[in-house]
């Protein structure tokens, strides 16, 4: 009877190790359910923070501090609220499928990754040949000078692999999206993850994963009509200033050159509007 209590205590000790332990790695600081639907199957290209997210919860870091780039992968399997990337387990929520067998036409907006490097990319589709392997150039990267090109001049062009993109539309929530979201009166940039009963995930400055309530988001369009002199809202550092006007728009590579106190700067089309107040 003694041997019994003690191997039965030693059980509910050992079940409540293992309980806390998992309370202690189950981090997640969002006010946005991590067990989402996910549309993919084992073996299709997606894009999540999968090498990332794993070692900032194990190291017990602030995640809403911490930088969780979003790479490229192959999915391993798919489950209801969690899936395994890279052989690493990783909540739904925080996971991009890209759309087998998509399609691209010259100057749609795709979301993607660097694919001679690696990270999310939004890009805008410069030659369709193959519809299935596109060129692009890319948005997120920064736009330099013909004297001193930036990363989106030196990068452009690129072929993508099949598979490797979705094609973006304007006026809907999904994955790769540009918000806009109101916080402490300032309108504040971020790239769409996910959309959820009311919530929404996005990708911020400095690659950090914010939450938000929906109401309280705008989606930004990628194919706004701009035209020369027109007064926008552009972004600067983290988000959306007014006070921008439009001197040049180039809708084939994405640009748009802005002005605002005798200041020029080469934005993308995600980060110039007039749909803001």
């Amino acid at each position: 009877m003694k041997k019994t209590l003690i191997t039965a205590l030693m059980a509910i000790a050992s079940l409540t190790c293992i309980q806390a332990s998992a309370a202690d790695n189950d981090a997640w600081p969002w006010d946005f359910p991590q067990s989402v639907p996910l549309d993919c199957q084992p073996g299709q290209w997606v894009l999540s923070c999968y090498t990332f997210y794993p070692s900032a919860v194990k190291d017990g870091e602030d995640l809403n501090k911490s930088t969780l780039i979003f790479y490229s992968e192959k999915i391993d399997e798919v489950g209801e609220s969690t899936s395994i990337i890279g052989g690493k387990e990783m909540p739904n929520a925080l996971i991009i499928p890209l759309t087998p067998n998509a399609k691209a036409k010259k100057g749609d907006i795709v979301l993607t990754w660097w694919q001679e490097g690696s990270g999310l990319q939004r890009a805008i589709v410069t030659d369709d040949k193959n519809p299935a392997e596109p060129k692009v150039d890319y948005l997120d990267m920064s736009y330099g000078t013909d004297d001193n090109p930036g990363f989106a001049q030196r990068e452009a062009d690129q072929q993508l692999k099949p598979g490797s993109f979705t094609v973006l539309r304007d006026g809907e929530w999904m994955p790769g999206a540009q918000v806009a979201a109101r916080v402490n009166g300032e309108w504040v940039k971020g790239t769409l993850i996910r959309e959820y009963d009311g919530k929404v995930l996005v990708l911020g400055w400095g690659s950090k994963v914010k939450a938000y309530d929906k109401k309280v988001c705008r989606l930004i369009p990628f194919k706004e009509k701009l035209k020369k002199g027109d007064k926008v809202w552009g972004v600067f550092v983290d988000g959306y200033r007014d006070g921008y006007t439009v001197k040049k728009v180039d809708m084939k590579i994405g640009r748009v050159w802005v002005e605002r106190n005798g200041s020029t700067d080469v934005m993308s089309i995600a980060d110039v509007t007039k749909v803001l107040d």
